[in-house]
């Protein structure tokens, strides 16, 4: 399913949808690409705004913030792809526990991204030492997916009983200058994180990169995805 830019809440909003609807047992296993329009920056479920970015800047030049249902930091989500994965958790055997969702949907992306030429790897461990108001995305995790020890994707998960949403974000390239006017703290961004253009060298097609995710995610689930017409 491939919802196109829509704006921070309707996002959000879609995807608490998406998990209650599974929870329900209403849906399938659905798949979900968008982006963001206006630029948004999503927090953590409890974060406060005024600690993590500069308010006034971003309500000056057009910035959207919005709350994820999900937990972890402050991410800036521009000139990126956003992927998010509902299912029931009886779905597929891996989906019983938060970690193994979380690695069959990551070693989905992988092969994705191998796809598109981009060897990632787990990162396998945490980064000592505090990082509480870094960027999300220049955040350490062992969950990342990371290439030359720099974050390529990051995702964040929210389970309720019989379902979990799973969500992530994917930088095509990142504007330096937005960065450091947006995060209050953005020391060390860029030699924490980096991007598709970055890594390739040139700026990917975004539907290529869809595609190309999508077929590393249904060879980890070994199934088909159908296409959703109806948006």
């Amino acid at each position: 399913m491939d919802t196109g830019e829509r704006d921070g809440r309707f996002n959000m909003d879609f995807d608490l949808a998406l998990l209650s609807a599974a929870e329900k047992g209403k849906i399938p296993p659905t798949l979900r690409f968008y982006r963001w329009k206006p630029p948004t920056v999503s927090l953590g479920c409890n974060q406060k705004a005024e600690e993590e970015v500069n308010t006034e800047f971003c309500k000056k030049v057009g910035i959207g913030l919005v709350h994820r249902p999900s937990g972890g930091g402050a991410i800036f989500h521009e000139d990126e792809i956003t992927y998010s994965f509902t299912a029931s958790i009886s779905a597929h055997p891996a989906f019983a526990d938060l970690l193994g969702s979380y690695y069959v949907i990551i070693e989905g992306l992988i092969k994705g991204l191998q796809k598109l030429g981009i060897n990632a790897k787990v990162r396998g461990e945490r980064s000592a030492g505090p990082e509480r108001y870094i960027p999300c995305f220049a955040l350490s995790s062992r969950h990342d997916l990371v290439v030359n020890r720099k974050k390529i994707v990051g995702s964040a998960q929210r389970r309720k009983k019989n379902a979990f949403l799973q969500h992530g974000s994917i930088p095509i390239s990142f504007n330096p200058d937005l960065i450091h006017r947006i995060f209050l703290k953005p020391e060390g961004f860029f030699e924490k994180a980096t991007s598709l253009s970055e890594i390739l060298g040139y700026r990917p097609d975004e539907r290529e990169v869809k595609k190309l995710l999508t077929k590393g995610l249904e060879e980890a689930f070994q199934v088909k995805f159908e296409k959703d017409l109806s948006l």
